[in-house]
């Protein structure tokens, strides 16, 4: 009641916040520029001069870090894109999509969803013409490349990411010829439609049914259950036509598994959904709104014999089923997206350092120096530097562990089409399933923790983390689920010390299972920039803990073993991981030794030792559980990290300009290479819808019968 009286009381002759008759002059030149006053301007220029005398062009300031480096960025920068034709290539890709307005992001971040599709999608049918006017040996590699540049999924994303794979890869070579040619030409527009309400990580338990008839030669697709209505797949939403529908296959009475079929869901011609397919979008999501994830219902609709891909499992006419000859073969479009995950995870890792490292390098705050009166860069912070050049090295180090990744991948696809040989599957399916949950938890953290290291402004899409973070953190729930990837990892860890304990020979990652000094190479004298000792504490890490972990679970089979000491098998699941990752990062160092200059090759091997002890001080209790390591080792390991971050230090602008990122794939105010990052800002907001009119949403009605009410004249006082 007291503050109603104070609303409706009437306001005072003379108010104090009232502006002066000069205050309210609006004096304008010719062109309509406001003009200020000479006595006025004179007044201001002593304290505008000494605002200035202290201020720093952040363009300038992210010139002199770069002539700082140790080491010619560019040297590495072709060498992480492999080699100078590849790195040509990409400029050239760049700059095709620079000067081709469908590939425009001016203004996205102010895109409404519907927008955001749009634009989305032209850039997406953009892709076919400007491949082809590059006229490249390689048009599949330049879109790959288009796709990454583009950096926001769309409706066509599983299209190309998983549609055409799984036809290409789950397809017989009759299938492969029908389809492959239709989906290039966008005859259709697929998606792949796994994921139900009811279950996600756990495949078998899918309840979508795929019943042969044999009098018709035809599949009966059914969704039985509410739980079995598919649920998450892009661009099922609005975009397909078609689907490749992960479904129980039963024939003759007998449940053979999941299996998939490619089924038509809407009419080519009208877009409306076909006969017995109820489909919809599922609404806007925490990011990821460009793409349109949708739900799929199936009523007894039916689709022909060959409408199950059949390059590994088929069905005969007469209902024979003939199974594939390795189990678990059909996983194989899970493992290429989980192997794609690990491969991602580098890339975003990079973007998210990239933007966060530059900006703390022109970003300065308190402590101003006595003499020049300039603030700090607050890359100067220690805290700063122990934040981002860990993620600086672990970018690195994803980045070779993605190569190991697709390299491992594209083997196997090779050796399981030629030689029909499919004995890599287990160690493929338990590496792709456990560096997908160690890089993808690894990534989401990294691009939180680097928008942190910016302040205030790093909250502004912008900045770029919000769209980077909404997009890549469903990696981190999408293609099963990470906790029960590690289970999945484990299971292949306890069964190969099981194999190894009867004598076979572990493969080259798991060879630490053949035990383990109880004293580290660190402990008995080795330098903390020792990258192999470093390597040999995550292996007797890993070993340990894999090791009590099959103690404890004696003769338990390995399902049992998961469930009963699941949390344990975790542990030793990521410990394993981490030692992958950085095993990868070794070797990848001493393949670089001849091919690289002594300065570049100087700052690798920095990054390779800060990336593994800060490893092992984020983790220092399991290094200390068993004593391979002590408490004055782990004061020692500490220290040595804090050398390394001010021995980085100076490169680090040339470090992040090494990844090669372009400012179109950055989209950030606050990454951009030159630094400017101030006017980036200011300039941007200025072409924000919101800001097209000063007047705001509602303001006739809600705001203006208020403040109409006031008299703000001419001050008495």
């Amino acid at each position: 009641a007291h503050l109603a009286s104070l609303i409706r009381a009437e306001r005072p002759a003379t108010d104090p916040t009232s502006r002066t008759s000069a205050m309210l002059d609006d004096s304008r030149d010719g062109r309509g520029h406001r003009v200020v006053d000479a006595h006025t301007r004179a007044l201001v220029e002593p304290s505008s001069d000494v605002i200035a005398a202290s201020t720093s062009d952040p363009k300038e300031d992210l010139r002199l870090e770069r002539a700082r480096a140790s080491f010619n960025s560019r040297e590495l920068e072709v060498l992480l894109a492999g080699g100078k034709d590849n790195y040509k290539l990409r400029q050239r890709i760049a700059s095709v999509m620079t000067t081709n307005e469908a590939f425009s992001k001016r203004g996205k971040y102010f895109d409404e969803r519907d927008e955001l599709y749009e634009r989305t999608l032209r850039m997406y049918l953009a892709l076919p013409s400007a491949v082809a006017s590059m006229n490249e040996k390689e048009p599949i590699a330049v879109a790959r490349i288009m796709r990454e540049l583009i950096d926001e999924p769309g409706g066509l994303d599983l299209h190309l990411g998983m549609f055409i794979p799984t036809i290409q890869g789950q397809g017989d070579e009759e299938q492969r010829k029908y389809w492959i040619p239709k989906c290039v030409k966008l005859e259709c527009v697929g998606t792949y439609a796994q994921t139900e309400l009811g279950h996600g990580t756990y495949l078998r338990g899918l309840e979508t049914t795929a019943t042969y008839d044999e009098e018709r030669e035809e599949f009966v697709v059914h969704s039985p259950t509410l739980t079995s209505t598919k649920w998450w797949p892009g661009g099922l939403g609005k975009t397909s036509t078609h689907a490749v529908v992960m479904a129980r296959l039963f024939t003759k009475g007998v449940d053979h598994g999941v299996h998939p079929f490619v089924v038509q869901i809407r009419d080519n011609k009208t877009h409306e959904p076909l006969p017995g397919c109820t489909i919809g979008d599922i609404g806007n999501k925490m990011g990821y709104n460009a793409v349109d994830n949708g739900f799929l219902r199936f009523d007894h609709v039916r689709v022909p014999r060959r409408a199950m891909l059949m390059g590994h499992s088929k069905v005969e006419r007469d209902g024979t089923y003939v199974p594939a000859p390795v189990a678990k073969v059909s996983y194989g479009t899970m493992v290429f997206i989980r192997s794609d995950i690990v491969m991602n995870a580098a890339l975003y890792m990079k973007k998210a350092v990239t933007i966060a490292i530059r900006y703390n390098l022109v970003r300065r705050q308190s402590n101003a120096d006595e003499v020049t009166g300039m603030e700090c860069q607050v890359i100067d912070y220690q805290h700063s530097q122990r934040t981002l050049f860990p993620i600086l090295a672990k970018a690195f180090a994803f980045h070779c562990t993605s190569d190991y990744m697709r390299r491992m991948y594209f083997e196997f696809q090779r050796d399981s089409r030629e030689k029909k040989d499919f004995s890599a599957l287990p160690e493929l399916h338990a590496t792709s399933s456990g560096l997908k949950a160690y890089c993808s938890w690894a990534t989401k953290d990294a691009i939180e923790a680097c928008r942190l290291t910016c302040g205030g402004h790093g909250y502004m899409n912008l900045a770029g983390f919000g769209t980077t973070l909404a997009t890549y953190a469903p990696n981190v729930t999408y293609e099963g689920d990470n906790n029960v990837l590690c289970l999945q990892t484990a299971r292949y860890l306890l069964k190969a010390q099981r194999k190894m304990l009867n004598g076979q020979p572990p493969v080259d990652a798991l060879r630490y299972l053949d035990g383990a000094s109880s004293r580290s190479a660190l402990a008995l004298g080795a330098s903390l920039r020792d990258e192999k000792a470093i390597l040999d504490a995550y292996a007797h890490r890993a070993w340990r803990l894999v090791t009590e972990a099959s103690k404890v679970t004696g003769d338990l089979s390995p399902d049992e073993a998961m469930r009963v000491h699941m949390v344990q098998w975790i542990g030793a699941a990521k410990a394993h991981c981490a030692f992958v990752v950085m095993y990868n990062f070794v070797l990848a160092y001493d393949e670089t030794r001849s091919r690289v200059s002594a300065e570049t090759l100087n700052v690798l091997h920095r990054l390779v030792c800060l990336h593994g002890l800060c490893g092992m001080d984020d983790t220092m209790g399991e290094f200390l559980e068993d004593g391979h390591i002590d408490g004055e080792q782990a004061a020692e390991i500490r220290q040595e990290i804090f050398k390394l971050l001010s021995e980085i230090r100076p490169d680090a602008a040339a470090l992040v300009d090494s990844f090669g990122l372009h400012d179109y794939f950055l989209n950030s105010a606050l990454g951009a290479k030159d630094g400017d990052v101030y006017r980036r800002l200011y300039e941007e907001v200025q072409a924000a819808p919101f800001n097209r009119k000063h007047t705001p949403p509602g303001y006739t009605e809600l705001l203006q019968p208020k403040l109409s009410r006031g008299n703000f004249g001419v001050s008495k006082l």
